[in-house]
């Protein structure tokens, strides 16, 4: 592990050991044994699960990292557990991650410090919600090119980037800001790219790029499976991920 630089890890997860067991398994095999790894700071809300299931969530997390912060608040709230865990990180960079993702294939050090270009503060994983059919290794939001009224097809804005709360390598001090700016009342990844113009005019001077080309998916999420499987449906209003059984 010698010239590898330390990294922390930030997870957001429900009490739902299973996925979670299977989660920590796939990244702790195919990227977590490609890096040294300072701390798991950990936040796990009562979502899908009581009190008995929070515990063997902390209890999985203790038996995949030495070192681990956890946070059980009494009532789960999304917004509120990123803007924690984005608060802990002392390492130069976490790696965020949920409980309900899986990878493809290997992710390794090269790959990460080889992205850490001028104005990145974010690193993503490459994943099928992403949609991107662009050659560019940045995400930015899609646009239309015009000339005198004229339309040129697609493009992207670049004074735009676009940042996210999927599974990626955030900066700490990025983090952090985020963290401060972020509102209670809005989704975390809504406000960071829309909602939130404080928190906007901060993230527009950075840049996220991807780990993995266009159509390549580099991690895969679990949680629309488990999702169907116990007929929950998540749907936004108002800026704000709402859950409802389904009937």
């Amino acid at each position: 592990m010698t010239n590898k630089d330390p990294i922390d890890v930030t997870l957001v997860s429900g009490a739902r050991p299973g996925l979670l067991q299977e989660t920590l398994k796939s990244f702790s095999e195919k990227l977590f044994r490609h890096f040294p790894i300072a701390t798991l700071y950990v936040n796990i809300d009562p979502f899908e699960g009581g009190q008995a299931e929070v515990e063997d969530c902390e209890r999985i997390c203790r038996e995949f990292f030495p070192t681990v912060v956890s946070r059980k608040p009494d009532t789960s709230h999304f917004t509120r557990a990123v803007k924690w865990l984005w608060q802990q990180p002392r390492s130069a960079w976490c790696f965020h991650l949920e409980d309900d993702w899986i990878l493809n294939r290997d992710v390794t050090y090269a790959e990460f410090s080889g992205s850490m270009k001028w104005r990145v503060a974010q690193i993503t994983l490459m994943t099928k919600e992403k949609n991107w059919g662009y050659r560019s290794p940045y995400h930015f939001e899609p646009d239309r090119f015009t000339i005198l009224g004229k339309d040129l097809g697609k493009g992207l804005n670049k004074k735009r980037p676009v940042f996210t709360t999927s599974p990626s390598f955030v900066k700490r001090e990025f983090a952090h800001q985020c963290s401060e700016l972020m509102s209670d009342t809005l989704d975390p990844e809504k406000q960071l790219n829309t909602l939130n113009p404080q928190l906007n005019q901060y993230t527009a001077k950075y840049r996220n790029r991807f780990i993995g080309k266009r159509r390549e998916f580099v991690a895969v999420d679990i949680g629309r499976r488990h999702r169907d499987e116990i007929g929950l449906t998540k749907t936004v209003i108002e800026g704000n991920s709402v859950w409802t059984e389904d009937n």
